[in-house]
This record gives C-alpha cells, sequence and structure tokens, in this order.
C-alpha cells in the first residue's frame, strides 16, 4: 500500500511541476475553449476557456487522423492568419495573456493535427442588380389544320427559364488565391419575367478570371388545341430574352487556431493557441473576393390560339 501510495504522489509531483491540473481527461476540445497550452513534459493539450478558466487535457495522440476539409475549405497558412483584418486584436490579445517575447506563428502544426486552421468559401449571395434589365421580345407561330371533322391539333411548347450567369473577378480575397471553389450565386428575379433562382458555379479566386454557370430550368410538354371542322389555327409562342449586368462577392473565412510559439517559455509554457471563432467576429476573419456579373435569361411561354 505504501508503494502504491508512494507512486501516486510521485505521478501528482510530476504533472504539478508540469503545470497540468489533474482534472479532466478529454476526448476532444471543447466549443468553448478559446484558448490552448502545450505540456512540455506530457505533451498534453490544455483547454482554457475565455476566462482563462480550466477546461481539461486531451492527451496527444501521434497517430490522430488529421481534420478533413470539404471542397469549399483549404489550410489557413501562417501568413494569411496574419493578413486578416483582426490579425492585431489575436496579436494583442496574445500578449495581453502570455507577453509580448518573440515567437513563431504558426497554423495547422504537424504535432498537433487535431487542432485545424482553414479558410472556407461561402456562397455569394444575391447579385447586386446595376441599372435595368436589357430585354427583347420574340414570338414564333405555327399554323395547324384539321379538315373534315371537328378534333384536336397538338404541338409541343417550350416553357421556363435557362438561366447563364458569367462572373469575371475584380477582386481577389488575400486568402486562398489562385484557388478554385464552387459557391452558390443568387440570381434575382429579371423585370417580372423570369423568378430568382440560384445558380452552382465553380470561381477561382484570381484577379480578371472569368467562369461562367448555366442553369435550365425550361420543361417541353404537348398542348392540345381545339380546331374546328376545316379552321386553320394560328399559334403563337412568346420569348422573352434579358441580360442584366450586377456584381457580387465571395466571402473567404479562417476557422480555427493559431498558435503561438514562444522561443522563451512564457506562463507555464512554450505553445499557447488562440481560437479564431472565439476571438474574432467573422467580418474579422473574412476577405473577400469580388466579382462582376453578366446574367442572361432566356424564358418561353404564353401560347395563344386562334382559329
Amino acid at each position: 500500500m505504501a508503494r502504491f501510495s508512494l507512486a501516486l504522489v510521485t505521478s501528482a509531483l510530476a504533472l504539478l511541476a508540469s503545470g497540468t491540473p489533474m482534472l479532466r481527461r478529454l476526448a476532444a476540445i471543447p466549443r468553448e475553449a478559446s484558448k490552448l497550452a502545450v505540456d512540455d513534459l506530457t505533451k498534453r493539450v490544455i483547454a482554457y476557456d475565455a476566462r482563462d478558466n480550466y477546461l481539461g487535457f486531451m492527451e496527444r495522440d501521434a497517430l490522430a487522423v488529421p481534420y478533413k476539409r470539404d471542397g469549399s475549405c483549404s489550410a489557413l497558412s501562417a501568413d494569411e492568419a496574419q493578413k486578416l483584418p483582426g490579425w492585431d486584436t489575436l496579436k494583442a490579445t496574445a500578449q495581453s495573456n502570455w507577453g509580448k517575447g518573440s515567437w513563431h506563428i504558426v497554423t495547422n502544426d504537424d504535432d498537433y493535427p487535431t487542432e485545424p486552421a482553414s479558410v472556407c468559401a461561402q456562397d455569394a449571395g444575391n447579385v447586386v442588380v446595376k441599372g435595368d434589365p436589357q430585354c427583347t421580345v420574340q414570338t414564333q407561330s405555327l399554323e395547324t389544320t384539321i379538315v373534315g371533322t371537328n378534333g384536336t391539333a397538338t404541338v409541343s411548347q417550350t416553357s421556363g427559364t435557362l438561366y447563364s450567369s458569367s462572373q469575371t473577378v475584380t477582386q481577389s480575397a488575400s486568402l486562398s488565391i489562385d484557388r478554385t471553389v464552387t459557391v452558390s450565386v443568387g440570381i434575382p428575379e429579371v423585370a417580372d419575367v423570369s423568378a430568382s433562382t440560384t445558380l452552382s458555379t465553380s470561381m477561382t479566386n484570381t484577379l480578371a478570371v472569368t467562369t461562367t454557370s448555366e442553369s435550365n430550368q425550361q420543361t417541353t410538354q404537348t398542348v392540345s388545341i381545339a380546331v374546328p371542322d376545316g379552321a386553320t389555327c394560328s399559334v403563337t409562342f412568346k420569348e422573352t430574352s434579358c441580360t442584366t449586368r450586377g456584381s457580387g462577392q465571395v466571402p473567404f473565412t479562417a476557422t480555427g487556431w493559431v498558435w503561438f510559439e514562444y522561443n522563451d517559455k512564457t506562463h507555464g509554457h512554450y505553445k499557447w493557441a488562440l481560437n479564431m471563432d472565439n476571438i474574432l467576429s467573422e467580418a474579422d476573419r473574412s476577405s473577400y473576393m469580388k466579382f462582376d456579373a453578366v446574367v442572361s435569361t432566356d424564358t418561353k411561354g404564353q401560347y395563344n390560339a386562334e382559329c
């Protein structure tokens, strides 16, 4: 029993010497965590909330599976982190907590793959229309005759709208330069002719690059027309084509952890990290790719039969 107690005391002293509290083993970093530290002796990651309340520790797992990013996200580099609008706030927070000693800024530390930093492209929202749409209206006529008896004539009618949008980048975001992402672009209602819709498009975060996207929401159906005996019927179809100019923007937003790895131990540790999401607003974590858009709509419908 004495030997067992001595082992416990030795272990406790080692933890106290390392600055690691002896409470709460975590399976993952809690959502409310704003700060992390790395214990130099045990290599555990220690989590704190914004008020420096201890939340627990997580064992370093050398075989931990790195964070998986979806197609709109990529790894945030240390250089990109320092280009964020809120970088001065993040830097000041670190200095206020742990001093102004020399450090290395690190993101996605290879030793701690479960504390990632990413930049993700978000949907563009609706295109902001500039000026009035330019529209033209065309009509097409078809004549049909049934002789000898009352009957019906059938014609094929296409209705709905074909949407096409061309986007040219006028300002690239400072994050994810040259990266191609797939985002949604909202197309507003055009001149009471076509309804609003959303297009999925691939865009490249490079100045002056143009991409196009299309959504065909037209359908074709057979229309039956009653034709009197011996009569000739004229069927007229209406087609409205519009061109609308506008602009929009795609936010590239950073999320995750930035490590401040000090050259000298400060407050008991060399490595400290801040959670951007809990400290910075979304605007302070974002850079914007801006674009001009030319939207073309081809709307078919409104047939009229005269016999």
